[in-house]
């Protein structure tokens, strides 16, 4: 008889580009947590991947789980979903709760990141200036599909609506369920171990983390093969029934990584740096009651 499989507890939820990868892998590396290989199952904001139901997403990313009291799923894209993600993963955990994890990211570096991912991903080709001020219409025209797939993209002016978001995971699941991280906190290792540590009742294992490699800027040699790679594709599906799943995964990862040349963005404008911290302003003083943490720094002010 097939043993069941355990659900995920754990939730890594973002922000976007905010450092939900190094949390990933620093919490990957405990022998008490599971994440599965692929960082991002994104199940609860992708409704094609949801509509196959708990038993598929249990079976793809969660089978190799063992006796690990913590079985993760970090997704970033979840928190700027929240409006749909969080009902989806009260209804799938229940009557559990989970533990959710968040790390946010100063608004305008948050914007003027995801802007550079986009353009390497081949999504983005407007100079950054223009990109802001064609979103509402773009996000018109896109609207239903983005929706559909779970995708952030064009989203500048409320991509770091972080208020807004947080609070819809707050309707659902209780204020000690949550642990609240600044990506100020990435620099300090020890003392964000010792945080998620003491977050999740682990056993200490400050003395076993290897570096983490960090998500440095890249751009793509060749963008048609970049964005190929990445999107779905007739050929790669039919690959699936050729190759086991670890495996494709490693080998589109290695070519991935191959087609990646270092890029160092160009320094944001200070304009639009300080238009884009006054448009943020009412969400950041939100945020900062709600999760008590002192913001301040954020306003850009003084």
């Amino acid at each position: 008889m097939k043993r069941p499989i355990a659900k995920p507890n754990l939730f890594v939820v973002g922000a976007a580009k905010a450092g939900t990868t190094t949390l990933y892998e620093l919490l990957r590396q405990h022998p008490q947590v599971y994440f599965p290989m692929v960082k991002e199952p994104a199940f609860f904001c992708d409704d094609t991947y949801f509509a196959r139901g708990d038993d598929w997403y249990l079976d793809q990313f969660f089978r190799r789980a063992e006796n690990q009291p913590w079985r993760g799923d970090a997704s970033s894209r979840y928190l700027y979903f929240a409006e749909k993600t969080a009902p989806r993963i009260a209804a799938f955990t229940a009557p559990d709760i989970p533990r959710v994890v968040m790390i946010f990211r100063e608004p305008a570096q948050l914007v003027y990141s995801m802007y550079w991912n986009s353009v390497r991903e081949g999504k983005e080709s407007l100079p950054f200036n223009e990109a802001l001020a064609a979103e509402t219409q773009r996000m018109e025209l896109m609207r239903v599909d983005l929706e559909k797939s779970g995708q952030i993209l064009y989203a500048y002016s409320r991509l770091a609506a972080y208020a807004s978001q947080v609070s819809v995971f707050l309707r659902h699941f209780p204020r000690e369920s949550f642990l609240f991280l600044l990506t100020e906190d990435l620099a300090d290792t020890n003392g964000l171990v010792h945080l998620l540590q003491s977050f999740l009742e682990l056993d200490d294992y400050a003395s076993l983390i290897r570096p983490v490699k960090k998500n440095a800027a890249a751009l793509p040699h060749s963008t048609g093969l970049h964005r190929w790679l990445r999107n779905r594709s007739m050929v790669k599906e039919g690959l699936k029934k050729l190759l086991p799943f670890q495996l494709r995964y490693r080998l589109k990862n290695a070519a991935i990584e191959m087609n990646l040349k270092s890029f160092t963005p160009p320094s944001m404008e200070q304009t639009i740096a300080a238009q884009l911290r006054r448009d943020y302003r009412d969400e950041v003083l939100r945020l900062q009651d709600l999760i008590s943490r002192d913001l301040s720094g954020w306003l850009g002010e003084g």
